[in-house]
């Protein structure tokens, strides 16, 4: 049931047609429209001059050669990309809001240092943002375990590169290299076996888009001086060291839709909106030289007499003269253009975006997004909160796996027994608020007794050390400690005493 490379395109069915919309999407996040849309009706211009450069005499056509390179050099194809806006501000809200990540324990030292070594090495607050991005433009992303010098980590993988076996029981992590003017494709095997992981690294050549033959890895690695891991085979572990994140899948997608699927026609709109208007711009916007019927046929007289066609040049309109009799004079005309509603056509498309990728107008600066607290801006983005807090726990549950199966490739290659279990991963609010809106808010937590004062003192300052933060939960409570012993003065008993003794009578 394992996929099969030699003699065989790559990527293999049914990842081939995968592969095909996760690049359309890529072109469409970074910009490259023009790779996507049809824009060839933009070199009409270009294309009619050069007809008519055949009908021109000889001595006419530098002149008309030279309007043919200015109307190539002029073609604008104006991309305004809202697509990227739409897959990065998911990731500007969980990126701010991912918070410390620990073990979930009190008193096993060496598992809280483990997993603060696992954190640090895999760079997982650096790596966030790339990953749901990523995540988004191409319907999902993958990760994969490693230990090796650097210790026992994950790393985020492209969706392209992560090809799961039919059964279930089984991936490929896929990659090219090139070196020497060849190309190879590397495969990292992860196949489980009754209850052993068996991880085996392989080797192709292949000539663009088919693989040719299986190489030997050991000569592969001798031939270019390269370190690869030996084939490993994990008794007792029955999970695959890697795992895949979907976005947005169905039934029937199970791999995931990129989030860019439903805007990418009304992107081309709006480029081709702003390109008409460019167009016009550029043609009638510039002002423009009016002369007299008469200095112009002077002009193209004289110029007909000495190249023999008649024409007028700016550079003979430099210094002229005017008709004192009838007042006419050169003079400029200026294009008064209206394009409110071509403006208004624009912001509508981009609202229409906006609502179909479930983004809010504010959030994507499209509508005013100010709000005068946190709970009223709350309300302004709540649409792509909503969605980047579905994504955030896709990826909460992603990293927890991640770092759970390190410890268990710890446990099996390392030596160690730590105890098998998720860590904890804190998260903070994804919409910024004011400082002194957030100290009360932690206050009020910590008085009432829902959060302990070294996770209040972690919220208020998340750029401090643990250090710093536990020598100030001791200051704290050794200001508490001082306050509580008020002295209390108490009086003694107040006694009645009787001159006469009430006995001598």
């Amino acid at each position: 049931m394992t996929i099969q490379y030699v003699k065989q395109k790559f990527p293999p069915p049914p990842f081939d047609d995968q592969l095909e919309n996760i690049l359309y999407f890529r072109e469409l996040y970074e910009g490259n429209h023009e790779n996507i849309f049809d824009i060839t009706s933009l070199n009409q211009d270009a294309i009619a001059t050069k007809k008519e450069l055949r009908k021109v005499p000889y001595y006419s056509r530098p002149r008309v050669e030279q309007k043919v390179k200015a109307l190539e050099s002029n073609i604008r194809y104006v991309v305004v990309n809202f697509s990227a806006v739409i897959a990065e501000l998911p990731a500007d809200l969980i990126n701010r809001s991912l918070g410390n990540i620990s073990a979930d324990t009190e008193n096993d030292n060496q598992l809280l240092e483990f997993v603060e070594a696992v954190s640090k090495t895999s760079k997982i607050n650096q790596n966030i943002w790339s990953a749901v991005v990523q995540h988004q433009v191409d319907g999902g992303v993958a990760y994969r375990i490693r230990r090796d010098a650097k210790g026992t980590w994950f790393e985020w993988k492209p969706a392209d590169l992560y090809l799961e076996h039919e059964d279930g029981l089984g991936a490929d992590i896929t990659w090219k290299e090139k070196r020497e003017k060849k190309e190879y494709l590397r495969v990292e095997r992860q196949r489980i076996e009754g209850d052993k992981l068996f991880i085996k690294q392989l080797v192709f050549l292949i000539d663009g888009d088919t693989v040719k033959e299986e190489l030997e890895i050991r000569e592969y690695a001798a031939q270019y001086k390269l370190i690869i891991p030996d084939d490993q085979v994990l008794d007792g572990v029955n999970e695959l060291m890697c795992g895949f994140v979907p976005n947005d899948e169905t039934l029937l997608v199970p791999r995931g839709r990129s989030a860019l699927r439903n805007v990418d026609k009304i992107q081309e709109e709006i480029n081709w909106t702003i390109t008409r208007d460019s167009i016009v711009f550029e043609k009638h916007g510039k002002p423009k030289l009016a002369i007299p019927s008469g200095l112009w046929d002077s002009v193209a007289n004289k110029n007909h007499s000495h190249y023999g066609s008649r024409f007028v040049r700016n550079a003979d309109l430099e210094v002229v003269s005017y008709d004192e009799k009838n007042g006419a004079v050169p003079m400029y005309i200026v294009w008064d253009a209206k394009t409110e509603q071509s403006f208004e056509h624009v912001k509508r498309l981009i609202e229409y975006m906006m609502s179909v990728s479930k983004t809010s107008p504010q959030a994507a600066g499209v509508k005013d997004g100010k709000g005068e607290s946190a709970i009223a801006l709350l309300y302004l983005w709540i649409q792509s909160v909503i969605k980047a807090e579905a994504i955030k726990d896709k990826f909460d549950t992603a990293i927890k796996e991640a770092i759970r199966k390190c410890t268990i490739l710890e446990n099996a290659l390392g030596g160690t027994n730590f105890e098998i279990k998720d860590p904890v991963v804190e998260w903070a609010d994804m919409l910024p608020k004011a400082d002194s809106e957030k100290d009360d808010e932690e206050s009020t937590k910590y008085e009432r007794g829902v959060q302990s004062l070294e996770t209040t003192v972690r919220n208020l300052h998340p750029d401090w050390s643990e250090d710093a933060i536990q020598a100030e939960v001791d200051k704290i409570l050794e200001e508490k400690a001082v306050n509580s012993m008020n002295p209390t003065y108490t009086q003694p008993p107040k006694a009645n005493v009787n001159d006469e003794d009430d006995d001598d009578e």
